[in-house]
């Protein structure tokens, strides 16, 4: 079935993450893990209003003036709307200590309105998993189960289940509130129950709460179950509300003048705290939005690129625990030659991917010094250094000795190969933040002199072969592969042997002098230019002047395609970051306020804003973006432009 691309609102406790769309409708459920397994291919509530016509009711679609907020300071979605002389009140959460999804439904009729009236809960497996499900009605649980290997997912209610059906057609039967109800077990991936919720008088209110346990066995799942009835919705919902604000009061607590940044800051660490897993460590981009990799090639997985750019935000927030977990974690995935590659799963395993990013490696050696730089923790650094050291092995044996450069390896947006501008400059930051931890380690040898003299070379050798001097900017690349499906866009084209073994040539264009936003990544935050320098100056000009759009925000680079080719966030904070720099404080205000005003209704910023209608476009609650808010505000107040007071 598919789904909505757009997770309005999410819900966890960093080992189960549940995903809603803006009408409140459960979209998609990961646990053990907050990428995988996706458990929810449909799940429905609705209500069944005896002698209407027609007479099924789901909430997520058939009602009306959908709203969707987050309650203040917690991770608790709330999701309102009407219709059929009737007002719900939704509310969604996750147990902090417990892999429980809470599900409450609110009922209450309006004024001259009475309902005689049957709730209806519909669910199937998630279809992008395969082999077969099993499904059971447990009469002793009250409660209707999905099963398969090391998973059991039991729903259940706070009211008695009247009637159930597993498969056998359950949501067609569902619609029409007529069960069968013969089979109890079976190899099937769905099914259905109703509760009767009985005669509603005009003013009353009525409801009902699910519980969605998850455990590896139908022991602990029953348990589960049992266990969150015999507290309720109340009690839950106050434990789950003191345990965000105490998370939140534990981070940096600072109050801010400025109501959309306060909010902001606020749903930020709330949300680091779900994008970061518990159990191993890794930090998720974002809850995936396209399992069927329809538009893109999907974002529930973890980059080394998207991480040097997140922990430092961590640490800044308070968080520096998670910081530390996801370094520990990269030391253990890291390849036995050295590197680091495109991107994992949060497990540890190697997620799909289709070619060496040297800048996830370069990325994770910088922030290992930044976060030391951040924590001072000396303890830290020494555990880092047997992974340190053997990414500064492989970081050396990849500059080509003929030109100082790293070789060919995908950019940072994973669409060309090529030797990279911004590639560079991480392999540079990678170097010297070795040379600087050995130095601070008291390592003896001459590995420091070595990563030191060979980020000098990758310098020389960039301002020398990857300045333009009629355009006055730099190239994004040389020797890349522009048009990976067919011949090159260029005349001033050559091959390359790309691979030591087979048929593994590739026709690339000698120079790309497209402009890209990722330019920047010289000065800010690898340093390899300072920001001041007239050729970082000539840089950026350039790229505000070729993707600024006329309702605000950067784009990635020239001819961008992807969603429609739209400004992100990211590069607009990265621009906002690298004025700071150069003290240009009104052009880095601006694009700052431009990204405050570009936040969802549930508060979550997006990866894309509209180019026309300027509102946001794609992937809610991205943590790269909410990352670069993050540095981009603690540079503004570092430098004295925001109003705040830090609370003890």
């Amino acid at each position: 079935m598919a789904k909505t691309y757009f997770n309005s609102a999410m819900t966890g406790n960093s080992g189960m993450l549940c995903c809603l769309s803006d009408r409140g409708e459960l979209v998609r459920m990961f646990w053990p893990y907050i990428d995988h397994l996706q458990r929810t291919g449909s799940f429905g509530a609705g209500l069944f209003l005896k002698g209407e016509d027609p007479d099924t009711r789901w909430f997520h679609s058939d009602f009306g003036g959908y709203r969707q907020r987050y309650s203040e300071d917690t991770n608790i979605v709330r999701t309102t709307y009407s219709g059929f002389g009737l007002d719900i009140a939704q509310t969604d959460f996750v147990l902090p200590d417990r892999d429980v999804l809470v599900r409450r439904f609110d009922i209450t009729a309006c004024e001259n309105c009475k309902k005689d009236m049957e709730m209806l809960v519909y669910s199937s497996a998630a279809g992008v998993d395969p082999g077969p499900h099993g499904m059971l009605f447990d009469f002793d649980a009250d409660a209707i189960a999905n099963y398969r290997h090391s998973s059991f997912i039991y729903i259940g209610a706070d009211t008695e289940i009247r009637n159930f059906q597993i498969g056998n057609n359950a949501q067609k039967c569902s619609a029409s509130n007529n069960f069968g109800g013969t089979d109890d077990i079976g190899m099937m991936d769905d099914g259905a129950v109703s509760f009767s919720l009985g005669d509603l008088q005009p003013g009353q209110t009525t409801g009902a709460t699910l519980y969605i346990c998850a455990a590896e066995t139908q022991n602990e799942s029953r348990m589960l179950l049992r266990n969150v009835r015999s507290q309720g919705f109340e009690e839950l919902s106050e434990h789950t509300r003191d345990y965000w604000v105490k998370k939140l009061a534990g981070a940096n607590n600072f109050s801010f003048s400025d109501t959309r940044i306060q909010a902001l800051y606020k749903r930020s660490i709330l949300l680091f705290h779900l994008m970061a897993d518990k159990n191993t460590g890794g930090l998720l981009a974002s809850a995936e939005i396209d399992e069927y990799h329809e538009k893109c090639g999907g974002y529930g997985f973890c980059w080394g690129r998207d991480a040097a750019f997140i922990t430092p935000a961590l640490d800044l927030c308070g968080l520096d625990e998670k910081s530390e977990m996801f370094y520990r974690w990269a030391a253990k995935i890291q390849d036995e030659q050295g590197f680091w590659h495109q991107r994992y799963c949060i497990d540890g395993s190697l997620a799909p991917s289709w070619g060496l990013q040297i800048d996830e490696t370069g990325s994770i050696v910088w922030g290992v010094l930044q976060h030391y730089l951040n924590t001072k923790d000396l303890k830290f650094l020494s555990e880092m250094w047997i992974c340190v050291e053997k990414a500064l092995g492989f970081l050396l044996k990849f500059i080509d000795p003929e030109n100082g450069l790293p070789k060919h390896s995908f950019d940072l947006w994973e669409e060309r190969f090529g030797i990279h501008v911004y590639s560079a400059a991480a392999v540079y930051g990678g170097l010297k933040a070795g040379a600087e931890i050995a130095a601070i380690l008291g390592k003896s040898g001459n590995l420091a002199d070595t990563c030191k003299e060979a980020a000098g070379q990758i310098k020389e050798a960039l301002v020398s072969m990857m300045w333009n001097k009629e355009q006055k900017r730099f190239l994004r690349s040389i020797k890349t592969k522009l048009n990976p499906w067919g011949p090159e866009p260029s005349e001033r084209k050559t091959m390359i042997q790309d691979k030591p073994k087979g048929n593994c040539f590739k026709e690339v264009t000698l120079e790309d002098p497209t402009v890209d936003a990722s330019l920047i990544g010289l000065s800010v935050p690898f340093e390899l230019m300072d920001a001041g320098d007239e050729k970082m100056r000539g840089t950026v000009e350039q790229i505000e002047s070729n993707l600024s759009f006329s309702k605000g925000g950067l784009g990635r680079y020239e001819n961008d395609g992807y969603i429609g080719g739209n400004p992100w966030i990211i590069t607009t904070l990265w621009a906002s970051i690298y004025h700071i720099e150069t003290k240009e404080y009104d052009k880095a205000l601006r694009y700052f306020s431009w990204v405050l005003d570009k936040t969802t209704e549930t508060g979550l910023l997006p990866e894309q804003v509209g180019k026309e209608s300027g509102k946001p476009a794609w992937v809610y609650g991205l943590t790269w973006s909410h990352s670069m808010f993050i540095l981009a505000l603690f540079k503004l107040m570092e430098a004295g432009l925001i109003d705040f007071i830090k609370k003890p």
